[in-house]
């Protein structure tokens, strides 16, 4: 589906507009999908190296400051101090931490209770979802891969790994587990809106407004689903009133002469005056 360079434009700087409002997987990485929706390519892997080390130390001063300011992250910090390693405060840690934009800090929280929590398919979907934050996909996908048995797999961390793909630029892969995921859970909301929104990195509106109608059509739909929705209306609407470009027109050509054939000869002009008439 082509767009002129206007809708173009209109397009990412309206899908960027909207990055707040994605439902709750793509929220999480709004960051990188505003990045490959401004370029108009798929984002490339980012780095896999280890680069968690670079977090852990900022732990205690995060701790300490969030406490000393009185902020809401305040008691969280605190019951992390006294229970560094303790799954559910780790958890809800890392999600006040998410929530204030602390990406780095909330990764190293959930880094320190994965090796003391081993196994624990909770603490690898945390884990997972916040590396998704800072870019680091490939490792995301590892441990989401955790999160799950393969005979019983969790829709949500299916979407989540769906996210993922269509962020890496695999969306057709990404399909697959959202589809995946559809087949466990049909009416789930959420990973309706993300298979809409995956569609709508490729600008398949069609099939967009589809599955976001059948997403915003079921009761638990939140706002953001309808969001969602009403943007890829509009986007059809801009699409439809976009300019074309005039067709080409034909030029006249001559008709062909066949070069056995004589031409025929006019027919002598008859003088009507009579005055001149012999």
């Amino acid at each position: 589906m082509a767009f002129c360079v206007s809708i173009q434009g209109h397009w990412c700087q309206e899908m960027e507009k909207r990055m707040r409002n994605l439902s709750s997987v793509h929220v999480h990485a709004r960051r990188s999908l505003r990045l490959m929706l401004a370029c108009g390519l798929a984002l490339g892997l980012a780095g896999c190296g280890n680069r968690l080390g670079q977090f852990t130390g900022s732990l205690r001063d995060v701790a300490g400051s969030t406490a000393a300011s009185g902020d809401p992250l305040s008691h969280y910090a605190r019951q992390y101090d006294a229970r560094p390693g303790d799954k559910a405060v780790s958890i809800a840690y890392a999600e006040r931490l998410r929530a204030s934009g602390q990406y780095a800090q909330a990764v190293a929280v959930l880094h320190r209770a994965s090796a003391q929590n081993v196994g624990d398919r909770e603490i690898y979907a945390a884990y997972g979802k916040a590396l998704v934050d800072i870019g680091q996909f490939q490792e995301a996908m590892q441990e989401l891969s955790q999160a799950h048995a393969p005979d019983r797999p969790d829709p949500r961390v299916l979407s989540t790994q769906g996210s993922i793909l269509d962020q890496m630029g695999d969306h057709a892969r990404a399909r697959e587990y959202y589809m995946q995921a559809l087949k466990i859970t049909p009416n789930d909301p959420v990973i309706l809106s993300n298979l809409g929104l995956s569609y709508v990195l490729t600008r398949n509106l069609a099939e967009a407004e589809d599955v976001l109608q059948r997403a915003a059509a079921l009761p638990d739909a939140d706002a953001r689903i309808h969001a969602n929705l009403a943007l890829v209306i509009s986007l059809k609407s801009r699409q439809a009133e976009a300019p074309r470009p005039p067709l080409p027109q034909k030029s006249a050509r001559p008709e062909p002469q066949n070069p056995g054939k004589t031409p025929p000869r006019k027919a002598a002009q008859v003088d009507s005056n009579p005055a001149l008439r012999e």
